[in-house]
């Protein structure tokens, strides 16, 4: 009897937990489709990119897809969560690959510096306030992988439509030029 108690506040506590946190994040952990993954590693290996960061990994599923698919890469997984980070970490510890590091931080206030490409999968409300820090911290031209969902106010450099209900698309940015689009918004720089 005493068992049965414990199962029920383990998955009590894990329904909590997880409720909070989407309430922080805004978003539950998603994985990707495995069509997603493939387009989204087919796009970062014609890049020939080495330094990958997954922001919101979750589960991990991408990421991993992501280390595997280029093993001479080194790939960053962030994610806030416990226990999607959790599972992510036990993965990577006895799974591999090797290449990935797990972490369990909040992207949006982690530096981004030095990043080849960023890859997500976020809704757009949060991917408009994340592009403040994207075009803050990369260097203009850093591949940006959005599976699903747009980053309102950039312009896609392609939007490959996906036969597949989970995730419908995949777009890719390119970091603009902050003079460029400063010009482009009509807003002057301070010098």
């Amino acid at each position: 009897m005493r068992g049965d108690y414990l199962i029920l506040a383990g998955v009590l506590l894990f329904v909590i937990v997880t409720t909070y946190y989407v309430v922080i994040t805004g978003i539950s952990p998603m994985p990707s489709s495995r069509t997603s993954r493939r387009k989204i590693n087919e796009i970062l290996n014609l890049a020939g990119v080495c330094a990958v960061v997954d922001l919101g990994a979750g589960w991990g599923d991408l990421a991993f897809s992501i280390a595997k698919a280029m093993p001479e890469s080194e790939t960053m997984a962030y994610e806030l969560s416990p226990f999607p980070w959790a599972v992510m970490k036990v993965r990577n510890g006895l799974f591999g690959p090797r290449n990935v590091t797990v972490r369990r931080a909040d992207f949006r206030k982690v530096s981004l510096a030095g990043t080849d490409a960023v890859v997500c999968y976020l809704y757009s409300e949060l991917l408009e306030k994340l592009r403040h820090k994207l075009e803050a911290e990369l260097k203009p031209g850093t591949l940006v992988v959005s599976n699903v969902f747009d980053i309102p106010g950039w312009t896609p450099e392609a939007v490959h439509k996906l036969y597949d209900s989970q995730c419908p698309q995949v777009y890719v940015y390119r970091v603009p030029d902050r003079t460029a689009a400063a010009v482009a918004a009509g807003v002057g720089l301070a010098g």
